[in-house]
């Protein structure tokens, strides 16, 4: 299905009111970060509460199934999760690939973990505290080669000899309760894709993911609907110079 007209770098929508604009084969890297499972921060602090993440909003197979189509060719899909939902993506992108082709299906890779710098609440006595998330690797058929150095699979940098994780971002930084740090999605944009490619991320947040594309040197087409959300996405990027208003 071909575009009628380009499509801007930001837009508030459902994605799917705009996965079915996107033509086949055109986008270079999918990154992104769903809202894979409610989520709601109740941290006793003097903050009001974030605007709640609702699992309703995500559509798996529509996701998985469009994400295949207009990736292209060998291109890369790196989608965060937790423990918990890592097995049904990774499940419904399987049982899609069963009905594609080599080339045109999604093929799980690896799965990449970043190591928090804090927890998570849950069962405060009788289970271990969470303090780390998943990143689900797949690429659209064989895949391209990763750009050297060849990264590792768990997220840390090396200052003066010992090993850093990278922070979580705060909740309240841009009034989003899953925010992902920069950096990392520097790495993976970088890993994945050359200057000028194009990152897509169908569930932009507050456009973390933009800025990283930026700060690369890529082109970005970022979709939101939550309106508070793209409202201060698109404040952060013209801050950060990626975009006019």
């Amino acid at each position: 299905m071909a575009t009628r007209r380009p499509l801007p770098p930001l837009i508030h929508a459902d994605n799917r009111d705009v996965f079915p604009l996107i033509a086949d084969g055109s986008v270079d890297l999918i990154l992104t970060d769903p809202p894979y499972k409610d989520y709601q921060s109740n941290r006793p602090v003097t903050h009001g509460k974030v605007k709640k993440i609702e699992e309703a909003h995500f559509d798996l197979p529509f996701f998985l199934a469009e994400s295949a189509r207009v990736l292209k060719p060998g291109a890369h899909f790196y989608c965060w999760c937790d423990h918990l939902t890592f097995p049904g993506i990774v499940t419904e992108m399987q049982r899609q690939a069963g009905r594609l082709s080599i080339a045109e299906r999604l093929n799980y890779k690896n799965c990449l973990v970043w190591v928090k710098n804090n927890h998570g609440s849950g069962d405060l006595k009788g289970n271990y505290a969470p303090q780390h998330e998943f990143i689900i690797f797949a690429t659209k058929g064989k895949g391209r080669p990763l750009n050297r150095p060849r990264p590792s699979n768990v997220f840390f940098r090396r200052e003066k000899g010992r090993i850093r994780f990278f922070e979580k971002v705060s909740n309240y930084r841009y009034n989003h309760g899953t925010a992902k740090p920069v950096e990392i999605l520097e790495r993976l944009i970088s890993a994945s894709t050359e200057p000028g490619e194009l990152v897509f991320d169908p569930y932009a947040g507050t456009m973390s993911c933009a800025e990283a594309a930026h700060r690369t040197g890529r082109k970005f087409l970022m979709v939101e609907m939550v309106e508070e959300h793209f409202l201060r996405g698109r404040e952060r990027l013209v801050k950060a110079g990626a975009i006019e208003m």
